[in-house]
Parts: structure tokens; sequence; C-alpha cells
């Protein structure tokens, strides 16, 4: 590329693409680069076949089939505008959903080859793989990018999508089954035979994909694939713990950030268990006849046109999509797996994990109860049997009379459950890496950060909507798009949104300890030296970056919610396993019908005795 002609490069056995050039910004946009096609349906993708005409990547590309309406969470997640994107012009696509969009400046492009490799970024959307995708306006990455140019450490930014819903998570005895029998999966490359017959996993097999294509292809327009930070939010984050946990993903990244989540807000599900219930699900929603074999309903399914499929995972009966423990992939109940530190991918060097202040705000009623008598099944559901576990509850959630009191509680439940544990289970397991960096104590090169994110948006908040610094507000500063830089922030937000962005950015460079703002402003950035749970050495000394209300940078204790919140959801954790495994144990392999086991925990899919989940 030279000049200002349109940027163009050449993919190795791929072809060329041609993208847009923002001559303000110099920011050059790649759109709608296909890193990988869906065969069929319920099937591991494979690489694209290479073009011969210059490809036009201007423009957004296909995303998954998912539901429309005005319920899609990615519309709540992104609450600083009115829209996500729009239903009528966007082209959704089971086959050919699999693209990335590419950011990077236009001198990183210009020395492609000649000079220093910029770091990599490759950002996992959220959406609690039911919905969203990098055609989302918030993920534009244009600033992000003109801002690391700004620090001297120019980034390139990569957005894939990947297979939403019941498209990337769905798995059951019946599709367990078909795959094994199929003798015609290409695993030419795959790291063996029963990765590709992996079942109800597609999402994070495509995401992976998407890793090796900027791997293989990066370099390309200035990228060092040798620097790859991982950062997602929300169910991303929860993608990016399980990549590091995976044995055939080790080596797709090399440093970290999880943002509002990690792989406990989203427990590996069964194929016997849960998975049999969406299926049975499927086959009531579609009006499969009863009658027909499992492996004729099976057929019947794959049949459902794209859109149909897409639409049905909006329904009261369905919690959230999650992966499958398949014994492959994910070898076991992740309640036990995710705190076995052996186990992560020691070649991720650095990790941030972090929360927003109102995690929950947003999902206390449907996570939750707004009854008096619903706060009981919450209870039930959460809460081991023992009068030390009951104790501990009532210490937390308090005395509740009322149907507010309920509201409130639910609220804390939502927040703990989803949110606060699970980044702190993540954070435990990764404290006590053996490789960990101390101060002044030697140690290992390994660097674990954490954050809390307090500020919300005033003019969101001017709204009326009430959930304060709410999952997700957070991307609006880190991205920082222009709705917000030109209309939305105020200039102390502006400040702190370039605050935030330096710290990623130079988080991604690994120089931390040696951030500055691109007017030379010091950030001081503690690490966790410490296991987290050692509780008496954490409420001494301040190792958390906090994002204040003040939009000021500053540092805080860990373990905000109390070591009595910790405990109690471990205790729960543990109590949930014990239950599931037992039902498993007691299982004849055909399911279990255990009603009440079920209903202990989060369960993805309401029974077919809730007709709702209160």
């Amino acid at each position: 590329m030279t000049g200002r002609t349109p940027p163009r490069v050449h993919l190795a056995g791929q072809g060329a693409i041609e993208g847009s050039l923002d001559t303000t910004k110099r920011i050059v946009r790649f759109l709608n680069v296909p890193f990988g096609t869906v065969p069929e349906r319920w099937r591991p993708a494979v690489k694209p076949a290479p073009w011969s005409h210059i490809r036009d990547a201007t423009k957004q590309g296909p995303v998954s089939p998912q539901p429309m309406g005005p319920s899609r969470y990615s519309r709540a997640i992104n609450s600083y505008s009115e829209f996500d994107f729009d239903d009528d012009t966007t082209v959704f696509d089971e086959k050919l959903c699999l693209n990335l969009n590419i950011f990077v400046h236009e001198d990183t492009l210009n020395q492609a080859g000649k000079s220093t490799s910029a770091a990599v970024m490759v950002y996992i959307h959220g959406g609690g793989f039911k919905d969203g995708a990098n055609a989302i306006d918030v993920y534009d990455g244009s600033n992000l990018v003109r801002q690391s140019v700004a620090l001297g450490r120019p980034i390139i930014l990569v957005v894939p999508n990947y297979r939403l819903n019941f498209f990337g998570n769905f798995s059951c005895p019946e599709l367990v089954a078909d795959l094994a029998s199929d003798h015609n999966l290409d695993t030419s490359s795959s790291p063996s035979d029963d990765y590709a017959r992996s079942t109800g996993n597609w999402c994070l097999q495509d995401q992976r994909l998407a890793f090796e294509w900027v791997r293989d292809h990066i370099p390309t327009m200035g990228g060092d694939p040798k620097n790859v930070t991982a950062f997602g939010e929300s169910i991303g984050a929860v993608s990016v713990q399980y990549h590091m946990m995976i044995q055939a993903h080790r080596g797709l990244f090399h440093r970290a950030i999880m943002q509002s989540c990690a792989m406990n807000s989203g427990p590996a599900i069964r194929p016997q268990v849960e998975g049999r219930l969406y299926f049975d699900y499927l086959v009531d929603y579609f009006k499969i006849p009863q009658g027909l074999s499992s492996e004729k309903k099976l057929a019947l399914l794959k049949q459902v046109p794209a859109k149909e499929l897409a639409q049905a995972s909006d329904s009261d009966r369905l919690r959230m999509f999650t992966p499958f423990v398949d014994g492959i992939m994910v070898p076991k109940d992740i309640r036990v797996w995710s705190h076995e530190t052996e186990n992560y991918d020691m070649g991720v060097k650095a990790v941030m994990v972090g929360d927003m202040k109102d995690e929950g705000s947003m999902f206390g009623e449907s996570m939750g109860a707004t009854t008096l008598q619903g706060w009981e099944r919450v209870k039930e559901k959460y809460c081991p049997p023992g009068i030390e576990s009951q104790k501990l509850w009532d210490e937390i959630y308090g005395e509740i009379k009322s149907d507010e009191d309920v509201r409130r509680a639910s609220t804390k439940v939502a927040e703990h459950m989803l949110f606060i544990y699970p980044d702190f289970s993540a954070l435990q397991a990764l404290s006590k890496r053996k490789d960990l960096k101390r101060d002044g104590e030697g140690g290992g090169e390994f660097e674990l950060f954490q954050y809390y994110f307090d500020r919300s948006i005033a003019a969101v908040d001017a709204k009326g909507k009430g959930w304060g610094a709410h999952h997700g507000v957070d991307l609006v500063f880190i991205f920082g798009p222009d709705l917000a830089v030109e209309q939305l922030f105020t200039p102390e937000e502006k400040r702190l949104s370039e605050q935030v962005q330096t710290l990623w950015i130079k988080f991604a460079y690994g120089e931390t300890q040696t951030a500055v703002t691109s007017d030379g402003q010091p950030l001081r950035i503690p690490r966790i030296t410490r296991p987290v749970d050692d509780f008496e050495y954490h409420a001494k000394e301040k190792e958390v970056i906090v994002f204040t209300d003040r939009c000021t940078v500053e540092t805080e204790h860990a373990n905000r919610q109390g070591e009595k919140m910790l405990q109690f959801w471990e205790r729960s954790e543990k109590w949930v396993h014990e239950v599931r495994e037992a039902m498993e144990q007691g299982s004849d392999g055909n399911g279990v019908n255990d009603e009440k086991g079920l209903r202990t925990g989060l369960l993805c899919i309401a029974l077919p005795s809730e007709s709702k989940w209160q």
C-alpha cells in the first residue's frame, strides 16, 4: 500500500482484500474478512476457499443468525445508543458468518515487514452465546487504534464473529451419535479425530479458527503473531478462560483480559441431561411428531430454516447458552476443572480480570425473583443445606420482608453468582501459578491484575434506566466510539476513557508498570502478588486498580464484596457439583429426571414443569 490509494493486501493462501481508509483518523478498516466457512449445520468449520478476484472488504459481513426483537441482549449491553445493528440490512447466514473486522493504522500497514511489528488485540464479543456480532457499532476499533499510535504503541484490533445460540452451543445424545458415525468429517486440520467430533462447542472452535487466522496472516498487516492479547466482555470473557483451559487451544494468545465474567458464569452442561431438555424443547417448538425416531427428529431439525431456528432461542424457557462437557474439549465439570491451576495455559504471560460496580442491576429480575414466594425458590437453588450455609445466606442478603427486599436481594444474588464469585475463582486459580511475579521476593514472570470499574455514563443515567455502572458500560470507555466521544461523554469521562484505553494498550505490550497517558501523566498499576484467598494480606495491601465514579484511577483492597460472600458461593458451587455428580452416577445413561436435583444451581433451560423461573 502506498499514498492514499485504496488499502489492499494479499493474504497468502486466500487472496487479495481491499479495505477503506478514514483519511481523518488514518485508520484502515478491513471488514468481512473470512476466516472459516460452515459446511453444514452442527459440524466443525473449515478454512475458506481461496479467491482469485480482489475481495471487497469495505462493508460489514454476514453475522450468525440470532433472534430479533426489542429483547435482544446486545441492545441492553449497548445502552449508550438506541440501536446495535439494523435487522433490515444485516445479512444473517449460518454458513458465511465467520468473518473478521480488522482495524489498523495506515502507518502500521505501510511498514508491514519493514519495522517492529504491532501488538495484536483480538476482541471476543459478548451476548450470552445467544446474540451479538462484530457489526455492533460500539466495537468499531478506530479510536482505540488511534490512541495506541498516539502512545507510540500501535496495535491492530481484530474482532471475529462466531456461531451463536443453537448454531454454536447445542448438543444432545442424538447429535453426539450423529457425529460419532460421520466418517466424512474433515480432520486434516484438527488435533485429532475426537476434536472434530466434539459437540456443542462450535462457538469455541470458531474462535480458535479466528486466532489461527491471526497467527497465519496478521504479519501481512504489520502485526506480531507472537504478541497477541485476547480480551472479551461477558460471555467473551468466559470464552477467553475456556481457551486458556482447553488443551488443544494452547498458544492461541499470550495475554488475556477478562471483563465481567469467567468460566463459572457459564458452566458447561451435559448432552445427556440439559442437552436432552434442549432437544425436547426444539422438537416441541417446531411441532415435530413425537412418534418419530430420535434420528428422524434430528434430521428434521437440521432442515429448519436458520431464521426460525435462531428465533427459537428467544424463549422464556431458555436462560442462557453455554459450552458442553463433551469429554473432548471440556473433559469434566468446570466447577472442579476451572480451579485446577495446573490446567491453565502456562504460555499466557499476563491476565487481567475485572468487574463493574453494578453488575447485577440488569439481571436481578431475570436471574432472581420479584416476589417473596419466588425468593424461596431462589434460595432453594443456591443455598446449600445446613445451618452454616443458611446463616451465611441470611447475613449476606439480609432480612427479606417485602417484594422490594426480594428485588434488591435478587440483584445482589445475580451479581455475586454470575460475576463477582466467578471472577474471584478465576483469580484464585491464576494467583496460585508457581510463576506468579511477586514484588521484591523473586518469583516468576506471570503477571496478574484485578480491576473495579465504578463509573457509569452520566448521559445514559439521565435517560432513567437506573442501572448505574452496569454490565457492559466499560465497553464504551474502552472502544471510545464517536457517538460517545462527540455527544455523550463529559470532559471527565473523555479523560477516563483515554486512561482506560492507555492501560489496555500498555497491557498488550507488557508495559503496565510504566503506563502513562498520551500527555505523559503516569498511571499507577498495582499487581496481584499473593493468592487472592489470602484475605488477611489483601485486607492490608491495595493491589487492585479502580476506575472510580469520580473519573480517577486509584487503588483499593482486593475482595471488595467481602470474605463471607466469596466463601458462601464457594460452598454453593461445591454443593451444586456434588448434587449433579450424584445425579450423573445414578443415571442409566438415558438422562436424569430428578427435577429437584436439576433445580440445584443455575439451570440453562427451564424444566417442562416450570412455566416461569420464579
